[in-house]
């Protein structure tokens, strides 16, 4: 086994602007020539809790909770072989930040694997060392990035249903591995019109029925409130088209909750044994690992 793939440390991935890589630390660190030797700000997400309180009230009712953007401060160090390569580095690193573009920060580790959280900078990088760093060829850097969202989003997790028996119902199981509630996206193909069961109903009765497809179409819709969406997509409409108002105002009102995983129950009707439902899911965490 490759004996980087043996290390316990935890790995710290850049992917700059310009979608050059960085290895900061853990294996690999600093084979471009950065480092990244302390750091605070990155692990939980600011939370604040939303509260009532009453003239005549004990304590105080909880409403919900709100999670703000996540300021991460960081020391960066940069050397080069001669004072030419550091400057070469310097150049390249600085060139992939941005005040307007996030970058894609990545933390691995053996136990959690890969998470992921979008940072930009929030200000100028301030040199730690007040001597030319031609001195050394090596220069150090407070950086102060914000993840304006302050989760940190893991590999997506997919599960599919096909409809080989022919029996034109069963179920597909989804997996959310993660701290935060999430919503899942469902894909189907055409022909025929689907029913998916809204996730975690109690009594498993509320199944929500889909605008029918024809042969050749596919219909993807995504369940979460902010972007609520149903688009149907083919050889001819490549860029799809709106069918959200086909629902009708039927929609699906459940999250997967946290650290759970379910059956959902699907149906097709004037399907075929290729009819499929594939269900997507976007785990998020509120720390790194």
């Amino acid at each position: 086994m490759n004996p980087l793939l043996l290390s316990e440390s935890t790995k710290t991935v850049v992917w700059d602007i310009n979608s050059r890589v960085w290895h900061l630390h853990g294996a690999g660190a600093g084979r471009e020539g950065v480092w990244l030797t302390a750091q605070t700000g990155h692990m939980f997400a600011p939370v604040s809790l939303i509260t009532s309180e009453g003239a005549r009230q004990d304590g105080a009712t909880f409403l919900r909770s709100l999670r703000s953007k996540k300021d991460w401060d960081a020391i960066v160090f940069i050397k080069g072989g001669t004072v030419a390569e550091m400057r070469a580095i310097h150049d390249a690193w600085w060139r992939g930040w941005s005040t307007d573009v996030p970058c894609t920060v990545g933390t691995y580790t053996k136990h959690q694997g890969w998470r992921y959280c979008r940072y930009q900078l929030d200000g100028a990088p301030t040199p730690v060392e007040a001597f030319d760093p031609a001195l050394n060829a090596a220069v150090s850097y407070q950086l102060s990035a914000t993840a304006m969202d302050p989760l940190s989003a893991h590999l997506g997790e997919s599960n599919v249903w096909i409809n080989e028996d022919g029996r034109n119902e069963g179920t597909v199981r989804v997996r959310n591995a993660a701290d935060q509630p999430a919503w899942p996206r469902y894909t189907m193909n055409g022909p025929g019109q689907y029913w998916i069961q809204d996730p975690t109903d109690p009594a498993a009765l509320r199944v929500v029925e889909t605008p029918p497809i024809e042969d050749g179409e596919t219909l993807r819709i995504d369940t979460h409130p902010r972007h609520r969406t149903a688009r149907v997509y083919s050889d001819d409409n490549p860029s799809g088209r709106n069918v959200w108002g086909a629902l009708a105002g039927r929609r699906w009102f459940a999250s997967m909750p946290a650290w759970s995983s379910t059956d959902i129950v699907v149906r097709v009707d004037g399907g075929n044994t290729a009819s499929s439902v594939r269900v997507d899911v976007s785990p998020r965490s509120s720390r790194p690992f």
